[in-house]
């Protein structure tokens, strides 16, 4: 909650006004593996590797990363705001789905107060929120959003998630949830900053109608690092945490097929651009 707050209710500082803009000389896939490669070489334990390496190597061949360099459209992002608001309200089920089968209070309290709490409790500033308000800078209406049906895809990649954390162990379930936050972090790809300086220079968004974008950039580098390290601490043997690099592999699929499912949609409906 904390992090969410003081981005929410204070003015804007510098640092904030550039965590997007400290990206803009940066687009393309090649720019992307610098980034990873960059940050991979920093001291971590092998289970961190693996967790930033799954969730790297999937990044870099998403259909949508490279569809949205240059030739997003109005419509394409318009897909992509209402699919992503359904998968943000999704998401939260399936937090509470982790905190529901966790035995330690120390992960419930962080998945409560920075998940939970944080990205859906704040009148007017939930995740859900700041989807709507940027699309309505594309042109959707609350109710276009709000109402908006589910691609196959996504209805496939939600039943994943959910499987992975009602129906598994628990540090299954972290892991899971984790790696699509570490999606934010730079030894990752840094995927909202890199949508957000796609959307302002190609839609000619302002970054208030990306903000978005700009606070998952930033508080996901938090709530990724720490869901993982809180994993890390808590597992008692290799078997678990190869249970836990095993549910990263699979959720890390469902988000491929999730956002592959999107770029497919998108292109259906921007056949000369998509290609």
């Amino acid at each position: 909650m904390r992090h969410w707050v003081r981005f929410c209710g204070r003015k804007k500082s510098a640092r904030d006004e550039t965590s997007i803009a400290s990206l803009l000389p940066i687009t393309g896939q090649d720019s992307q593996t610098l980034i990873i490669s960059a940050n991979m070489s920093q001291e971590k334990s092998s289970f961190l590797r693996r967790l930033d390496q799954i969730v790297a190597d999937c990044q870099l061949n998403l259909k949508w990363g490279a569809y949205s360099e240059n030739n997003l459209t109005v419509q394409a992002a318009r897909v992509l705001v209402q699919q992503w608001g359904i998968f943000t309200r999704h998401s939260r089920r399936c937090w509470a789905y982790v905190v529901g089968n966790c035995p330690h209070v120390e992960i419930r309290k962080f998945v409560v107060t920075e998940n939970l709490y944080e990205e859906e409790a704040l009148e007017g500033h939930s995740h859900f929120d700041l989807m709507v308000r940027m699309g309505k800078a594309l042109g959707l209406s609350r109710e276009e959003v709000e109402s908006a049906k589910p691609l196959p895809s996504t209805t496939v990649a939600l039943h994943a998630w959910e499987t992975l954390t009602k129906n598994r162990t628990w540090y299954e379930g972290v892991a899971a949830k984790a790696v699509l936050e570490m999606t934010n972090k730079p030894e990752c790809g840094r995927f909202s900053a890199i949508e957000g300086e796609r959307w302002m220079r190609q839609l000619n968004l302002s970054r208030d109608d990306v903000e978005f974008w700009v606070l998952h950039d930033s508080v996901d580098q938090i709530h990724g690092d720490g869901s993982v390290r809180l994993l890390e601490k808590y597992l008692q043997s290799d078997p678990e945490r190869e249970a836990a690099v095993q549910a990263a592999e699979e959720s890390m699929m469902a988000w491929r097929v999730y956002l592959d499912g999107i770029y497919e949609a998108s292109v259906g409906n921007n056949p000369k651009r998509g290609d």
